[in-house]
Formats: structure tokens, sequence, C-alpha cells
């Protein structure tokens, strides 16, 4: 275990929890009785979640963090030597991830991962790869669950800017599995377990006992999730102001409150109005229609550095990924996945592009791409 590392943690971890305390009205319960060595699993709500989750843990432990801190320049260096992240390369096979958990873990130390990858755009727990029961078997420790409560209210993904608003917030462990426990189980029962833990259905809980969120421009930025208009179906027609959203094609307009209910819209909630999208998105794929996105620049990264390789307008078919004068087909790219709001990740064999677009939805793109993956194992499993 690092000396150095301990230090920081300690020296920081009561001023954070002040600074948490006064900006989100977060409450954590601190986790008792744990061993010396183990995993902590979390829910992915907020960029602000390792500092919550964090607060409940006396003993320093390591985060894995996305790939694009490394970035940050002189911030890195900062994070770099008093944290020591693990990288994890979004939108590309995690092996190198998992074996630096996995070694960290052995060397006695604690480890938390934020299972989903990615934050939650409304408020569901994403997906958790079935990998991740595995990797916990093979480290051989206890395993730990935390969940995080409020934090989609509290700071929506698509929010930007004025988004964080200040209500329910609430931390805590779900429940700690003993190196004992999890040997007994498959890696199935223990993705299962993982699976229940962590999920959050934040509309769900809201709806049965509704919580106040205080905050300016609560529906500013809304177009990073939303990109259909919801009444003429216009693509990219979604602009926000303040509380309000609206299409700039037919004028239909509503109002996202602090409870995070929608009012002059079909749609109650953000999750029932994400869920029709994401159904209108397996249309669009079925149609074969191509979305755009303008002044978009498409880079490579190796070793954290970025390599610019051509800036245009960027597009997603069923048949490739094209910016400027590049294409790249659907069929070479392995794994894809968000980073940020604006950007896109995805790896071709051992290239790892990165494909930004700082004006336009990008999420469109994900969510076809995964629209075109899904009919095409459909059709090679009807084979």
């Amino acid at each position: 275990m690092n000396l150095k590392h301990r230090i920081i943690y300690a020296i920081l971890r009561w001023p954070v929890a002040l600074y948490i305390l006064l900006k989100f009205n977060y409450r954590f319960k601190m986790a008792k009785g744990l061993p010396d060595s183990y995993i902590v699993l979390s829910n992915h709500v907020t960029d602000f979640d390792p500092i919550f989750v964090g607060l409940s843990f006396p003993k320093q432990m390591y985060f894995v963090a996305s790939e694009h801190i490394a970035r940050w320049k002189n911030a890195f260096k900062f994070i770099r030597f008093g944290f020591d992240p693990i990288m994890r390369y979004k939108g590309s096979v995690a092996a190198s991830t998992v074996m630096e958990v996995l070694r960290r873990v052995k060397a006695g130390n604690r480890v938390c991962i934020f299972a989903e990858g990615v934050r939650t755009w409304d408020g569901i727990t994403n997906p958790i790869l079935p990998a991740t029961g595995k990797m916990v078997k093979s480290a051989r420790c206890a395993l730990v669950t935390y969940k995080i409560i409020g934090g989609y209210f509290t700071s929506p993904n698509w929010s930007e800017g004025k988004g964080t608003r200040r209500g329910y917030l609430r931390g805590g462990v779900v429940n700690v599995y003993t190196a004992e426990q999890l040997a007994e189980m498959s890696v199935d029962e223990v993705n299962e377990i993982i699976n229940r833990d962590l999920y959050e259905d934040a509309y769900a809980r809201q709806l049965e006992s509704p919580k106040r969120y205080k905050g300016k421009g609560l529906a500013e930025r809304m177009e990073n999730l939303l990109f259909i208009c919801p009444e003429c179906g216009e693509i990219d027609s979604i602009v926000s102001v303040d509380n309000k959203a609206s299409c700039c094609s037919c004028s239909h307009s509503f109002t996202y409150d602090e409870y995070g209910m929608l009012s002059g819209s079909r749609f109650k909630t953000i999750l029932e109005l994400s869920n029709w999208q994401k159904e209108e998105i397996l249309k669009a794929a079925q149609r074969g229609e191509t979305f755009y996105a303008s002044n978009a620049t498409l880079s490579t990264v190796s070793k954290h550095v970025e390599t610019h390789l051509v800036s245009g307008e960027a597009s997603i078919s069923a048949e490739a990924i094209r910016c400027g004068s590049i294409s790249i087909p659907l069929a070479d790219i392995t794994e894809l996945a968000m980073h940020g709001r604006h950007a896109i990740v995805f790896s071709v064999g051992k290239t790892y592009y990165e494909l930004i677009s700082k004006h336009s939805n990008m999420l469109k793109f994900h969510l076809l791409y995964n629209a075109h993956k899904a009919n095409a194992e459909k059709e090679a499993a009807n084979q």
C-alpha cells in the first residue's frame, strides 16, 4: 500500500466532505465492518460520484477512471500524484484495466469501480457487463456494493453549466459479500447480485416519494438527450432555455420542473420520453436513415495523446461512421461508447478513435450504432 496516497486521502477527505455537504446536501452512511481488501462496485449518476462514494470509506482506495482525464495535462499530474487512478478506455476491450484492478487488489489495496462504465441518461441503471462477475471472482477478495440515490435529479447527465441542483441525495453500502461467499457462487450468480444491488429507477422512486430539486436553468441542454421532437418528429430541432424545451420546427414546447416532471408534453417524465426516442431510433435503423453532426473532429488516441485526423461534417449510417474524407465501416468497430456529452469513442482493432462535435447531439450516433448492432446480431442468430 502506498503511504503517500493514504496520507493525501486522509487529509482531503473531511474538507471535501464539508464542501459536498454544503453544495449538494449529500448525506452518506459510513461503511463498517469491512475486511482489509475489497472491490467496491457503485452505480454511476454524476461526475462527483468518486467523491460521494469515497466519503463512506475511511480507508484510502483506488478508482477506475475514464482515460480522458489523463489528457487534462496539469490537472492530471496532481490526480496521478495523489490518487493514481486506474485508466479505462471507454469503447474498448478493458483487459488491461481488469489486469490492473486484480494486481492492486492482490497487493492488498482497495478498488472502486463504477460498474455501468457510463452515467445514466434517463435515471435507469445501465446494463452491467457480464465480465464484471468474472473479474470479481478472479480477485478472490470481498465485494462491497454501493448505491447513490437522488444523483440523477441532482445532476442529470444531459445538463451542463448551471445543471447542478440541490435536493435529496444519499449514498451508502447496499451489501458486503465475503471472499468465501463469492467463491461458492457462479459467475452468473455474482452478476445477479451486482445487478440487483446497483439497480436504481430514479423516476419510480421519485413518483413514489417526490423530492424537490432546486436550481436554475432546469431544462437547459436537454437537447443533449432529446434530438427528436415528440410532436412532429423533426431531428435536431430541440432547443432549451431556462426551464423550457421547444421545437424550432413545429413550436411544440414543454417545461421541466423542480421535481423532474414534464408539463405540456404527452410524456410525464424524461424516462418515458427517452424510451419513446429509443423506439424511434430502432425504426430509423430499419428504414436505413443517416444521422449527421456538424463541425466534427475525428482523432486517434494513443498513450493519452490525441492525433487529429480530419474535421468536417460527420455522419452515421447502416454502413459506416464518416467524418470529412474518412469512412470507418460499422462492421469493423469492436466497441463504441459515449464520452461525456459531445463525443463518442470506439475501437477498430488496436486503433482507438474519438469523434467530437461540441455543438451537436452525439447520443444519436451511439443509439443508432446500438440499433444496427442489435439488428446484425439478430440476423446472425436467425441464419
